[in-house]
């Protein structure tokens, strides 16, 4: 058992599992939900379940929010770069997903 989560976590200069992918993995989950509450809450046939789902969705929303906001302020997401930055950045990670993932 204990092999398995030295996998998981990597144990060496493998992919491993950190924050950011935790909070980037979180944050794509998030997302999905949101979209699917808030597909729930517009076909809901009911003003109580549209009032449930409605409340789903914004509590996901927050949630997202904060998600976000701590990306931000470990430096994860660096959202007022310069769009030329950002690609640059965007890049930088992908390759390090692809020398990692090989």
């Amino acid at each position: 058992m204990a092999n398995l989560f030295q996998n998981i976590m990597g144990n060496d200069d493998d992919f491993k599992i950190n924050d950011q992918v935790i909070a980037n993995d979180a944050l794509a989950g998030l997302k999905g939900a949101s979209m699917a509450y808030l597909g729930a809450t517009l076909e809901s046939s009911t003003p109580e379940v549209r009032r449930m789902y409605s409340d789903f969705l914004t509590q996901c929303v927050m949630a997202h929010e904060g998600m976000t906001g701590l990306a931000i302020k470990k430096g994860w997401y660096k959202p007022y770069l310069a769009p030329e930055e950002q690609i640059t950045e965007t890049f930088k990670q992908a390759q390090w997903v692809l020398n990692t993932n090989t």
